[in-house]
């Protein structure tokens, strides 16, 4: 009894959390919901949010040195072409009320540079970090 307890509770955690998804197959986040940093440049950004049930209704908004970049849903890819320099970027949840905190870090990006960054959402909280997906 205690190990069928068991596999339910890890059962119920593991569908707590978001998998990764490589950019290569990752659907683009529709132009529609892109809203900067679209053009091309000398450094290249690819921000790709988890796959998974799990928060599906809830969207995730990049922001780039303050503006925002583009809205994801589960499961997609974007890519943003920046200017060498240091850049912030900040990820928030987008709710029926209004946005959540924002999680910022920067990124010092240089001609040729090519950033991954992924979206991922466990329980209630979310993160943004560095991917080789």
């Amino acid at each position: 009894m205690r190990g069928l307890i068991g596999a339910l509770l890890l059962a119920a955690l593991g569908g707590c959390s978001t998998s990764p998804i490589s950019a290569d197959i990752a659907d683009p986040v529709p132009s529609t919901r892109m809203y900067a940093f679209t053009e091309k440049n000398a450094a290249q950004l690819v921000v790709t949010r988890d796959s998974g049930i799990y928060g599906a209704e809830v969207r995730f908004i990049l922001h780039i040195d303050g503006k925002p970049a583009a809205e994801f849903h589960p499961g997609e890819v974007a890519r943003f072409g920046l200017a060498p320099g240091k850049h912030i970027l900040g990820v928030s949840k987008y709710m029926l009320f209004g946005t959540s905190r924002i999680i910022e870090s920067e990124i010092d990006m240089k001609p040729g540079d090519l950033v991954r960054r992924r979206i991922s959402q466990h329980g209630s909280s979310f993160s943004f970090t560095s991917t080789a997906y």
